[in-house]
């Protein structure tokens, strides 16, 4: 198999590419564009990013908190902001329809005047716009699908699940290609009888520049007053109720009663937090649980440095969550459920140990082993490591994506 700085040399006809997207671009999928067109940019191809009025993630990307409800805006994005947060579900729906109205009229200023050899597209609930443009101008479109319609565990839920699905059915069936971050995903388009030979898994990624397996946590521990012999385990993410951080907490106190070197980092913040916290404060471990606050995404690494094990309690069923990406490119071994998004990528016992989803007995005893056997977290945050830079890097996406449409031969 062809290693990561052997394909980063293979010569490759350049594109013009036309990114598309609707998003705000404040938390973890401005990282996930600026890391992609990046990516593109580098292999030598053109790259347009055609945003909402007044959203430029390529900007802000890398200085949004994991609690990205503490990005403060300004002008036109604020509108943004607050329409997402306080309209009524079903309104905010609706206008996700008509948004196709604008974004049609961008489209097409940009395509009548500029050609290009394809259409990126990061999926939005009913927007079609692009699949229009696609079909009239005769260049492919490659859709990046993060979440489709129907999913339970969204943590913004749905009002009219079958006319969105409508509407990606139309999308879906002209697309040349399809990158879903997990098989969940995969399944779920499948599903709206879609060829599966145009779906990629690809799981998102890291920038191997910024983590690269050496850990630097700078001042924290003094910062926090955290003792050398102390061994901590933690979590890092936007605190969503699907996450289980309280069941976490009820494993640490057990923990905690036989194992007194042990300390809790939660890093970040959420809805649930102050719930999280009384708990704490209930169970009278303050002194052993570490809350954080929202952390910016320039400086999570420093505070993911502190962790010797990184624990998923649960996680949702469809998607790629980048903070297990950054987990392995610091080097820390991983406990996680064997959810799909996260087999897609981890493999127990090799890289990862992983336990029956909500089997919370199998998670305390795969915490007991691991913190009780030193070389087995290095031999599986090595792995893991290893696996993060062959195969889960932004370069190694990017070039698949051009790969598949460069083999498709519809450039």
């Amino acid at each position: 198999m062809m290693n990561l700085n052997e394909k980063s040399h293979t010569k490759v006809k350049p594109l013009k590419i036309l990114y598309h997207h609707r998003t705000q671009g404040r938390g973890a999928e401005g990282v996930h564009i600026t890391s992609i067109v990046q990516a593109l940019e580098q292999m030598g191809h053109y790259v347009k990013v055609l945003s909402p009025p007044g959203v430029n993630p390529l900007s802000s990307a890398g200085n949004a908190p994991v609690d990205k409800s503490e990005v403060k805006t300004s002008g036109i994005s604020t509108l943004w902001k607050m329409i997402s947060t306080h309209l009524p579900n079903f309104i905010f729906e609706l206008l996700e329809i008509v948004y196709n109205i604008p974004s049609s009229i961008r489209l097409e200023k940009e395509l009548s005047t500029t050609s290009y050899d394809l259409i990126y597209e990061r999926y939005a609930f009913y927007m079609i716009s692009g699949a229009w443009k696609a079909q009239k101008y005769a260049i492919p479109l490659v859709l990046e699908a993060n979440e489709v319609s129907g999913i339970h565990d969204r943590a913004r839920t749905q009002t009219f699940v079958r006319l969105c699905s409508k509407f990606e059915k139309f999308l879906f069936s002209r697309c040349s290609s399809i990158h879903t971050v997990s098989s969940y995903l995969k399944e779920m388009i499948v599903k709206q009888k879609v060829n599966p030979a145009i779906i990629t898994i690809t799981p998102n990624a890291i920038d191997p520049r910024k983590f690269n397996g050496k850990k630097d946590f700078g001042h924290l521990k003094r910062q926090y007053g955290i003792e050398e012999n102390k061994l901590i385990i933690g979590f890092a993410g936007w605190f969503d109720e699907w996450d289980r951080l309280d069941l976490l907490i009820d494993i640490f106190h057990d923990l905690s009663q036989s194992e007194d070197n042990l300390l809790l980092l939660l890093i970040g913040d959420g809805s649930i937090v102050k719930t999280l916290k009384n708990k704490v404060k209930h169970l009278g471990m303050e002194e052993k649980v570490i809350f954080t606050g929202a952390v910016s995404r320039d400086t999570v690494n420093e505070y993911i440095s502190l962790l010797d094990i990184a624990v998923f309690t649960h996680s949702n069923e469809f998607g790629s969550p980048v903070v297990m990406f950054e987990f392995m490119g610091l080097k820390i071994p991983i406990v996680a459920p064997n959810l799909l998004p996260i087999t897609d990528v981890l493999t127990h016992n090799k890289n990862s140990v992983l336990f029956e989803t909500m089997d919370m007995t199998g998670l305390k005893q795969a915490l007991i082993d691991l913190i009780r056997d030193r070389p087995k977290q290095r031999e599986i945050s090595e792995a893991a490591f290893n696996l993060l830079m062959t195969r889960h890097t932004w370069m190694n996406n990017a070039q698949q994506i051009v790969s598949i449409i460069q083999e498709s031969g519809k450039q």
